[in-house]
């Protein structure tokens, strides 16, 4: 980072926003976790599990083209505060009902108003940040996120045994609350702003739209696959990771969540240091050798057998893919303009969550045949191979080109917020 930038103050608003996927995350985090103990408990079995995470990730894939367009064409300010009362209503509803079908629905419904509510939330994020501050201002929300669902859990678990679901799902509802109540925190729009411009194309905005715009940039376009085979790899790890640390190692579930705080903790880290480090760093490199990292952490922790070693690795893997993140952001932020930038935004989370069933879906045929670690091997593999591609193509593609924004508030994103993560994508980041 310049010696100018590291002197610019993040904006209020950037603050606000991040304050606001704090909470809502450790929300989600405490109420995923009640639920999961709440259908464990039923004996749902399986299928039950799977249906809470097909809700979790399915409306976003659905809604992309409808939040494309509501985030491009309608104010921040205007469109948050019914969707916070929408949430936090849907999450009332959910702690008066008992019935495991009910609840699934309407957790697709709460997880439908996110995936609306998350691109709006990109655009007036970036929007809001001085052109050499994307990469502090994403960290920054990134670490939120992360913070939210390291506590999330531990916290759900506690107030299952306290207050039962229906106190959880109450709680939850009460942290969507930040989502009306950042939205003061954002500029009204002006009066041109407030409604959507009637000579402005339909292909403009949308699900369509967005994979377009992400398409344009070669460079662009390489990070975005990247970071999807990077999120396949890791959801398929994730599903047999239980396996390698209780058949293989022959550890306690203490040793198991241990290590999921060492991997949330490295995100927390990675996405700190890279958010400072970039500035107006080239992304390019930063991608490859964070991606890289991970893949060989995957391939290492198939061939060693230490259980130390485990830990290291895993906090080493977990800070490669915060920082990933984060060159992500950074890199959408230059490259794409503001007024696609909500249509661009759904599209990725769309692909993410896709990238994401189809890794749950993988790992429960693979999981099945194979060990553990041969898992790790194919997943790591895989995503090697991937950059071994893409370096190809990069190689013998035009060079990338950069967007160049140098007044505060011209800048804009078109990610979705952290989703690369070994965990199930959260309800508030789609």
């Amino acid at each position: 980072m310049t010696s100018a930038a590291a002197r610019i103050r993040l904006p209020g608003q950037v603050t606000a926003i991040a304050a606001a996927f704090l909470v809502s995350c450790l929300g989600d985090g405490l109420a995923i976790t009640a639920l999961m103990l709440d259908f464990h408990d039923r004996a749902t079995g399986g299928l039950g599990i799977a249906a809470l995470f097909g809700a979790m990730s399915v409306p976003a894939i659905l809604l992309a083209g409808l939040a494309g367009r509501i985030s491009d064409r309608h104010p921040a300010r205007r469109v948050l505060p019914p969707l916070g009362v929408g949430l936090v209503g849907v999450c009332a509803v959910m702690s008066l009902t008992d019935a495991v079908a009910l609840l699934v629905g309407l957790l697709a419904v709460l997880s439908g108003l996110m995936a609306i509510a998350a691109p709006v939330f990109v655009k007036a994020l970036f929007q809001a940040s001085p052109a050499p501050l994307i990469s502090r201002a994403g960290a920054l929300v990134s670490m939120a996120s992360n913070l939210g669902f390291l506590i999330g859990p531990a916290v759900g678990a506690l107030l299952m045994d306290a207050v039962g679901l229906r106190g959880v799902l109450l709680v939850d509802a009460a942290t969507y609350l930040a989502v009306p109540l950042v939205a003061l925190c954002l500029p009204a729009p002006p009066e041109s702003a407030t409604t959507a411009d009637p000579a402005r194309p339909a292909q403009q905005s949308g699900f369509l739209a967005g994979l377009r715009i992400l398409g344009q940039h070669l460079h662009l376009a390489r990070v975005v696959l990247v970071g999807l085979v990077l999120t396949f790899a890791l959801q398929v790890t994730n599903v047999v990771e239980i396996y390698l640390v209780r058949d293989s190692y022959g550890a306690t579930a203490t040793v198991f969540g241990l290590l999921t705080t060492a991997w949330a903790a490295g995100q927390i880290i990675g996405a700190g240091t890279a958010g400072r480090l970039l500035s107006e760093r080239a992304t390019a490199r930063p991608a490859a050798l964070t991606a890289c990292a991970v893949g060989a952490a995957l391939l290492t922790i198939a061939a060693l057998n230490s259980l130390p070693v485990l830990f290291v690795l895993t906090a080493l893997a977990g800070a490669a893919n915060g920082a990933f993140g984060v060159v992500r952001q950074t890199a959408l932020g230059r490259t794409i303009d503001s007024a696609g930038q909500g249509s661009a935004a759904a599209a990725h989370a769309a692909l993410l969550n896709s990238a994401t069933i189809a890794g749950l879906v993988g790992a429960g045929f693979v999981g099945a045949v194979v060990q553990p670690r041969t898992v790790y091997v194919l997943a790591g593999g895989l995503l090697l191979l991937a950059l071994a591609t893409t370096h190809v193509y990069r190689r013998t593609g035009p060079a990338p080109t950069t967007a160049t924004r140098t007044e505060p508030g011209a800048v804009a994103t078109a990610t979705a917020l952290p989703a690369d993560g070994r965990e199930h994508p959260p309800i508030a980041s789609q």
